[in-house]
């Protein structure tokens, strides 16, 4: 029974009969055939496994874990990138809560700066309007032109022809910018309903904080 103490305090007596230099510190480990070694040294096939450190009462002063395998390394490395990623955004909230509250004094402030980029939006969505309207007329008249050459027995140029698909390709540039403009506009009101809602609540919050910080004065 006591045979394993027997052992570890021989070894320690040999450790303490060494230099000085030597027996400043004893390593423990089990090997794969639960087998408990001790010793001044670690094997080279030991060095990446758990180990005990002892000092030279045979007392525990220091643990070593085992090497974390490829899979196991990979794993805490990706939890390590999603960490500083969360912190790097959460970061990024806070300053942009700070800027948001620095930026507008009031609620007021905040709408009539939205609403000077409403303006420009709807100010661009009216001239495609009338850009569009400009242009189904011509191609409207250009169509007529064609229309009554046909009507007459005649042939419709080239030109003409060329002129119908110009007019055909502006009205649809036209929309299509119309429709991505209308699309800004959608955004926008939603970037405006969010940021005006945060608003709100850090305003509150802050409130609250400044009267927390009175009350304790």
């Amino acid at each position: 029974m006591n045979k394993p103490i027997c052992t570890l305090t021989l070894i320690i007596a040999s450790l303490l009969l060494a230099p000085a230099a030597d027996a400043q510190k004893l390593y423990r480990w089990v090997d794969k055939d639960g087998k408990v070694h001790y010793s001044d040294t670690v094997p080279p096939s030991e060095v990446g496994k758990a180990r005990d450190e002892l000092n030279s009462q045979g007392r525990t002063v220091g643990t070593v874990t085992r090497a974390m395998t490829v899979e196991e390394q990979a794993a805490v490395d990706a939890a390590a990138k999603t960490e500083a990623a969360q912190r790097k955004a959460r970061e990024a909230e806070e300053h942009m809560d700070a800027v948001l509250l620095s930026s507008y004094v009031e609620e007021a402030d905040l709408t009539r700066a939205y609403d000077e980029r409403f303006d420009l939006v709807k100010q661009s969505i009216e001239s495609a309007r009338v850009g569009i309207k400009s242009q189904e007329n011509s191609l409207a008249s250009v169509l007529a032109h064609a229309a009554g050459l046909e009507r007459g027995g005649k042939v419709v140029s080239e030109s003409v022809k060329s002129q119908i698909a110009i007019s055909r390709k502006q009205v649809a540039e036209q929309n299509e910018y119309l429709r991505k403009r209308e699309a800004e506009q959608a955004v926008l009101q939603k970037e405006y309903d969010d940021t005006l809602a945060r608003y709100r609540r850090l305003k509150v919050a802050q409130e609250s904080d400044n009267s927390d910080k009175a009350k304790a004065k």
